[in-house]
């Protein structure tokens, strides 16, 4: 057996080339599918640390009649009914919420979990470090704190427990303990990077929550469910419904496991094909060898043995790269969860753990890409090979077949790809680059009922160190789109917001052109309106909007009285209304049911937050009122679309490798057809064509084929943006250089493959290739 094996070894030594192009064209495919499978099975594997996970459940409405069954619970539903259910040992309430971290200009943006007591004792996990929250704490006059691994490594630095306070959304708050490194559970909805206590009802920030059950010995899911359902808000329509946790991510995972290996394996296949593809190529050329073999005795089945010998020995070495890969491309990928998910960065996989499914990947790939060519190449006739008989499967190749199908639908998908990467790597930078032209640093918003907007402006205006306040019904940036018609122009959309006197003068937003609202045209019959300069732009492109008669909505006209700067600066975004529609500013005159006050102060506006909270609210019985400060919205972007550039990070990723793999196929498919035509060709050669006709007569026809795959997989791309991502398909007129810039790599990257395919024609021999064929 080993004498097979360094038989197989040195056969693939002869085969240099093709034996790298198809290990490397395999282990991109196995270390892609063992990276990916080892990602997966990190996010969906059971939760580390949380004991009996059998026993610990969520908790959701269910209304059969109309097929839900997973509604959100309401806080006051929580307090109310389910806290009361004796099914259960612990049964806790979970909330996340964006936060700030700090103040002045070292704030940072967070994610605060609120929990109610009992959250903890549910998931069974102790805090590594000082104490979890008790009852006392929803009323004490202490506010607290615990606050994960990470943040306490990372802000707080180690520090000891007994003097730990940090500062969320302004408010101090005693650090009482430090969750376990691990108590990051994102696939169930876990996460946070400090649990502030959950109070009951009206009293805190959250309306809804999750709730989690630990149940209680001896009581069963079927008995726990029978309580539920006694318990229910609406028996016989809407029902509590317990379902455990254990389950919950089981059923996920399928969805999951299919969404992110899916990829992964169409990856794996297309190096299986192309891999199949060299070896069928290199059976050309070693017909007769195989044919003697046979003729010496050698069985079919030995033939077959010996060649998947060979493709074994050549899967060791593509998996062993493959691994090799995985171990980077894991390390790339930690470097982007690191971002969104730092506690998860410690538990990935190192080789040792890769190396068992690099090794299932690698003999699945074996399978798929050596059972057609040993068998195929197995089943030549040994009398017509001896006699010089070209193989059956030796034809003129005129037209295109199954083969060039391959190279197609590589090369269109990996410029589809290529373009849908592109347009979302642009997305997101254009997001991230939105900021806002005046000092929103020093502006804090919030939100009120709209009735209730004159009395908290003027108890905020009363604040020390409040310098102005203003009003308006929603927030700076918020959509309320309506139809701006002006006398002589085309319809255009804009987002309308109705504001108050000082509203300009609070933001520091300039008049560049007339005059702001004042107060007696607040609630006034005869409309009047202020522009933005991109609103202005739109409306009048040729001329000046000062003193259009503009209506909103087909109501009646208003006249234009003032063109204000923008308030936020949307860069190459502004091209596209779907991302940014012009603003237009109407007086501030019936409350809505939801006002905004804007207070501009001096110093650091973080500091204020509390302060502007306990001035504000909370009023009517409402829950408490969370003032903002403008500024940390632009840093809420980034962090939000952290996430979304690590998904276009592995999308880029795959990107790539499909192009690398459609090279690979473009190399294959054309190195197999030049070694059937290589008798065609030398009779060519041998009647008088030049090798470099006979060059270009073969460059032709890929060429052929591969503008035809790119202009596919563009068109692909481009239709399937605009009928799916209204945002994506802006792009196209925004930033063409994307689809250019693929059109070219794309092409470049192919014509270097066919090149390489190709390059041995010019050196034939006619004289050797007739006497040899």
């Amino acid at each position: 057996m080993l004498s097979e094996f360094r038989f197989a070894a040195r056969a693939l030594g002869r085969w240099r080339g093709g034996a790298i192009a198809a290990v490397l064209t395999l282990a991109v495919g196995i270390g892609t599918t063992t990276a990916l499978y080892a990602v997966v099975r990190l996010l969906l594997g059971e939760l580390p640390g949380v004991p009996a996970l059998d026993r610990l459940g969520r908790v959701y409405a269910a209304n059969r009649a109309i097929g839900v069954e997973r509604s959100p619970v309401a806080l006051t539903e929580f307090d109310s009914s389910l806290s009361t259910a004796a099914s259960f040992s612990a049964i806790g309430a979970y909330s996340a919420q964006d936060a700030t971290l700090g103040g002045g200009p070292d704030v940072l943006p967070i994610v605060a979990g609120h929990v109610s007591p009992a959250f903890f004792t549910a998931m069974g996990v102790a805090p590594a470090r000082g104490r979890v929250f008790s009852p006392a704490d929803l009323d004490g006059d202490r506010a607290v704190a615990v606050v994960s691994d990470g943040l306490w490594r990372r802000h707080l630095h180690g520090a000891d427990l007994s003097n730990a306070v940090i500062s969320v959304d302004g408010v101090p708050r005693a650090v009482v303990g430090v969750m376990p490194a691990g108590f990051v559970y994102p696939f169930v909805g876990i996460g946070a990077d400090v649990w502030l206590p959950l109070a009951r009802a009206g009293r805190n920030t959250p309306a809804i929550v999750t709730v989690y059950a630990r149940l209680r010995d001896g009581v069963t899911w079927a008995a726990a469910e029978a309580e539920l359902a006694a318990l229910s808000r609406a028996p016989g329509s809407w029902v509590w419904h317990a379902i455990p946790v254990a389950s919950d991510v089981r059923s996920r995972a399928l969805n999951a496991y299919a969404g992110a290996l899916g990829p992964a394996l169409l990856v794996l296949v297309i190096a299986c094909v192309n891999a199949a593809c060299l070896l069928l190529a290199r059976g050309l050329a070693r017909d007769a060898e195989l044919a003697v073999r046979r003729a010496l005795g050698a069985t079919r089945g030995r033939i077959v043995a010996q060649l998947f010998t060979e493709h074994l020995v050549l899967a060791a070495v593509s998996g062993a790269l493959g691994t090799a890969f995985a171990a980077v491309m894991l390390r790339l990928i930690g470097r982007s969860l690191a971002v969104v998910q730092p506690e998860l960065v410690a538990r990935l996989p190192t080789v040792p753990d890769l190396l068992p499914i690099a090794l299932a990947v690698s003999a699945a790939a074996c399978l798929l890409f050596g059972t057609v060519p040993a068998v195929r190449l197995s089943r030549r006739d040994v009398a017509a090979a001896m006699n010089g008989v070209p193989p059956a499967h030796r034809v003129h190749i005129a037209g295109y077949g199954a083969r060039d199908a391959v190279v197609f639908a590589e090369v269109a998908a990996g410029v589809g790809l290529l373009v849908w990467t592109a347009m979302l790597f642009t997305l997101f930078a254009q997001i991230r680059a939105i900021r806002f032209t005046f000092p929103a640093d020093q502006v804090v918003a919030v939100r009120v009922p709209g009735s209730d907007v004159p009395a908290v402006a003027a108890r905020i205006a009363a604040i020390p160190g409040v310098a102005r306040v203003g009003t308006s019904s929603g927030m700076i940036g918020g959509r309320s789109p309506v139809r701006a018609v002006a006398d002589g122009a085309a319809p255009v959309v804009m987002s309308r917001v109705t504001v108050g006197a000082d509203f300009f003068d609070t933001l520091g937003v300039p008049i560049v052109r007339g005059r702001a609202f004042d107060r007696s045209e607040l609630g006034a019959l005869d409309g009047v309106l202020v522009l933005s300069e991109s609103a202005a732009a739109k409306l009048a492109p040729q001329g000046d909007a000062l003193g259009m008669r503009v209506r909103l909505g087909g109501g009646p006209p208003s006249v234009v009285i003032g063109i204000c700067r923008d308030a936020i600066d949307y860069g190459a975004l502004s091209k596209a209304a779907v991302f940014s529609p012009p603003e237009v500013y109407a007086p501030y005159g019936t409350a809505p049911a939801e006002g905004v006050v804007l207070a501009r102060v001096n110093g650091d506006a973080h500091a204020m937050l509390r302060t502007i909270a306990s001035a504000a609210g909370p009023l009517h019985g409402a829950r408490p009122l969370r003032p903002v400060v403008l500024g940390d919205e632009a840093q809420d972007r980034a962090r939000q679309s952290q996430g979304g550039f690590m998904i276009t990070r592995l999308l880029a990723s795959f990107a790539i490798l499909t192009l690398i793999l459609a090279a690979s196929g473009v190399f294959a498919v054309v190195n197999q057809s030049v070694a059937q035509r290589t008798r065609e060709f030398g009779i060519r050669l041998a009647v008088g064509a030049t090798p470099a006709r006979v060059l270009r007569m073969v460059l032709a026809r890929e060429a052929k084929l591969i503008a035809a795959a790119i202009g596919t997989g563009l068109v692909f791309a481009m239709a399937g943006t605009r009928a799916l991502f209204e945002e994506l398909a802006a792009l196209n007129a925004i930033v063409p250089a994307l689809w250019i810039g693929a059109l070219i790599v794309s092409a470049a990257v192919s014509a270097a493959a066919c090149a390489l395919a190709t390059c041995r024609i010019v050196r034939l021999d006619p004289a050797a290739v007739l006497r040899r064929t």
